[in-house]
């Protein structure tokens, strides 16, 4: 019988769901260095002053959507198939201070991550990773199920 070997570092991280909450930003820090090496893409945002009336905008600018982009949920499921880039491993989509946007819009910020995770989902049918990563202030920051799977914090908090 050979032994058993241990799963890679990004599969460890999203083997319960491809969105990962952080409170802790060296946590979360600790895990991009780990993605970095493993030749992931990296997206790295703070939306601490986003506003949620703007936050299309906000979005266009920081993923680089085209000028098409519609400013809606149904454009950003659409948009996000156009970040998958094979010279990468996989994405990694970040956002920082996420509390404020779930401070202003729950609903928009459930809906937002459920789409992230379908789009993960079906990116890793193909052997590429799109992993969500979410801090957080808010230490009670909670989701239902996104993508049918529920969010979980990181390992190490």
């Amino acid at each position: 019988m050979r032994p058993q070997q241990e799963p890679a570092a990004d599969i460890q991280l999203i083997q319960d769901s491809s969105i990962i909450l952080y409170r802790n930003n060296g946590f979360l820090d600790e895990d991009l260095v780990t993605l970095s090496k493993l030749n992931y893409h990296i997206i790295d945002i703070n939306v601490a002053k986003w506003n949620i009336k703007h936050v299309h905008k906000h979005l266009k600018e920081a993923l680089g959507f085209p000028g098409y982009y519609g400013e809606n949920l149904n454009a950003f499921n659409d948009c996000l198939r156009d970040l998958y880039d094979t010279r990468f491993r996989g994405l990694v989509l970040v956002f920082r201070r996420f509390d404020n946007l779930t401070d202003q819009s729950r609903s928009f910020c459930e809906a937002l991550l459920d789409i992230i995770a379908h789009t993960s989902r079906n990116w890793s049918l193909t052997g590429y990773f799109f992993i969500g990563m979410f801090q957080s202030n808010d230490p009670d920051l909670e989701f239902g199920k996104l993508g049918g799977i529920n969010p979980q914090w990181n390992s190490q908090e």
